[in-house]
């Protein structure tokens, strides 16, 4: 996973033992902030209440989880990608295994924090980072899934057949926000968790009507994720997913797999890394992409990452899928540029 990447480049780099030291003095600073001037009475009753709290949370959380992922399946029996595949399979354009990728630098981070901030504002809510970028990649998938229909079969912006109102995304989660501790084993601690967020919407659409704010868009993609966030869903997901994996055949295994996807579009994954640009034998790493691999049914993967100040985006695709990875990455920034555009205006008004 990307932080197991992350965290072994930095066991590797000139800047290791300062990185160790970082991390060290933020775990104690948190273990303070925790025990507090607290007495070791209130100590054990703070503790207990946590955990009547944990397994209320972690028992009706799950019940709510997986009542949506139901509810997710049921509603969502087709990939709106499949009728994409169908089409490029007849034209001989389907071959397995091709895949197309793409990277690129976004924006400053500093910028997009800024950005989230006045939106925030704005809307009385707290628009994270993750969230800008997830809204600006599922209008590129969109655009994508626009794109292939009017390729296949011309249609008006109003009578659209498969671009669908709502697209399925699939957002890994490491179950330790990223960080890994020092003299600690790497290995797999990835969940994830499936939501919904807006399809084609009027701004999508060429002479779709009057084209709505693209900040819509990122206001209900950022409910949407902040209900799947606060679930247990994650750590369900892994602790399934490491029970398959260890005692099921392959196959089931996969299929399972495929099948809890509930027909995603997209896999979305954001990886955080150094502020600063580290060194490696006294030469500067200037960059560092991490491509995510595509799981199971899902014909497109995304990683947002962040990186010496700077945010970046990839793409790993089906061929068939995204034929042009270049075209989808300027989608993205397109739909970036409007909310940018957006926050101006706001912060001029405010």
């Amino acid at each position: 996973d990307g932080a197991s990447i992350m965290a072994a480049l930095s066991d590797l780099c000139d800047e290791a033992e300062e990185i160790r030291s970082d991390i060290e003095a933020e775990l104690k600073k948190w273990k303070r902030g925790k025990q507090g001037k607290k007495g070791v009475l209130r100590r054990l009753i703070s503790r207990f209440m946590c955990l009547i709290k944990f397994m209320m949370w972690i028992t009706l959380g799950s019940a709510r989880s997986a009542l949506y992922q139901v509810w997710l399946q049921l509603t969502t029996r087709t990939n709106p990608f499949d009728a994409v595949k169908q089409d490029a399979e007849k034209k001989g354009l389907a071959m397995s295994g091709q895949r197309a990728i793409s990277w690129c630098d976004a924006c400053p981070l500093d910028e997009a924090k800024r950005m989230t901030q006045i939106l925030s504002k704005a809307s009385g809510s707290n628009i994270t980072v993750n969230d800008l970028f997830v809204s600006c990649i599922s209008a590129a998938v969109t655009r994508q899934l626009i794109e292939h229909e009017e390729f296949m079969a011309p249609v008006d912006a109003h009578s659209r057949k498969r671009v669908a109102r709502n697209i399925n995304v699939c957002i890994p989660v490491h179950l330790r926000g990223g960080v890994i501790l020092p003299n600690e084993s790497l290995g797999n601690r990835i969940g994830a968790f499936v939501t919904r967020v807006p399809g084609e919407m009027t701004h999508d659409a060429r002479g779709g009507g009057t084209p709505s704010c693209p900040s819509d868009r990122l206001m209900k993609v950022h409910q949407s994720l902040k209900r799947s966030k606060q679930s247990p869903a994650p750590i369900l997901s892994h602790y399934v997913a490491k029970f398959c994996s260890s005692y099921l055949p392959e196959q089931w295994t996969k299929n399972i797999f495929q099948r809890a996807n509930c027909n995603a579009c997209v896999a979305i994954s954001n990886n955080r890394g150094y502020k600063d640009k580290i060194h490696m034998n006294g030469m500067t790493v200037e960059s560092a992409h991490g491509f995510l691999p595509l799981p199971p049914g899902i014909p497109i993967g995304v990683v947002v990452q962040s990186y010496a100040g700077v945010m970046s985006l990839s793409v790993t695709a089906e061929k068939w899928a995204v034929p042009d990875p270049d075209k989808f990455l300027r989608w993205c920034l397109d739909e970036y540029s409007r909310l940018l555009e957006t926050a101006a205006k706001l912060e001029k008004s405010q």
